[in-house]
């Protein structure tokens, strides 16, 4: 087991029995919204949902903040499962995923992700992470999300690292998402050595309300394949 960098204790909610999955929330999300979507789940799978780093009652540490930062606090969790869990992650989420199955594969047993892209940000799309920031500070005062998406802004470009993960990977992408369109998601799958992709019809980004059915339905396969997927060709 890798040696964890420093990490805060997140608050989080772990319901049913079986194979684990953790689930990790966007930027500005309820926990809650991941604990309906995967009520499915409760049946046949252990459900882990944390409260991200600045959200609900989790700390909310000093910034700046980096997805690096978000990967150690939920490689904490996991490693006292004892590895091996189904990482679920929408945004934010995905891109914590991401990272911990980048710095901590041992353990990812799997990854089923959405609203995330390879690649880090253009300035474009630094300047409307900051000004999103900006406006969670002023008009919400919220110090912990406003680092949150500081920390989306200057994410890494992972796409000369993602040939490392070796866990199978689902990405299922909105085909309404105009945060993260459908072909950057496709990309990411490209990318990974062994993902499957798919796209819901009129789903947004916001996939535990609009995908939850497919999110599920992502897991289970995952759980009863045990083996990495064909990889999505270009």
């Amino acid at each position: 087991m890798p040696s964890l960098p420093p990490a805060i204790n997140l608050t989080f909610v772990t319901k049913g029995d079986g194979p684990l999955v953790v689930a990790l929330h966007d930027v500005g999300r309820p926990a809650k919204d991941l604990q309906k979507a995967l009520k499915p789940l409760l049946g046949d799978h252990r459900v882990m949902i944390p409260e991200m780093r600045g959200h609900g009652d989790s700390p909310c540490p000093a910034g700046p903040w980096s997805i690096d930062d978000f990967a150690s606090d939920v490689a904490r969790l996991a490693a006292g499962e004892g590895g091996g869990a189904v990482m679920l992650g929408i945004g934010l989420g995905g891109a914590t995923a991401l990272a911990l199955a980048l710095g901590h594969p041992g353990l990812v047993g799997g990854l089923v992700l959405s609203g995330i892209g390879p690649r880090g940000e253009e300035p474009d799309g630094r300047d409307r992470w900051m000004l999103i920031a900006r406006a969670l500070r002023e008009r919400n005062r919220d110090e912990g999300q406003a680092l949150a998406a500081e920390a989306m802004a200057t994410r890494p470009d992972w796409r000369g690292a993602l040939a490392q993960i070796d866990a199978p990977v689902a990405i299922i992408a909105g085909g309404d998402d105009r945060a993260v369109p459908a072909q950057d998601q496709r990309e990411l799958a490209i990318w990974l050595r062994a993902a499957t992709f798919d796209v819901v019809e009129g789903a947004g980004h916001d996939m535990a309300r609009d995908g939850g059915a497919e999110l599920v339905a992502a897991v289970r396969r995952m759980s009863l394949a045990g083996k990495p997927a064909a990889p999505v060709t270009a």
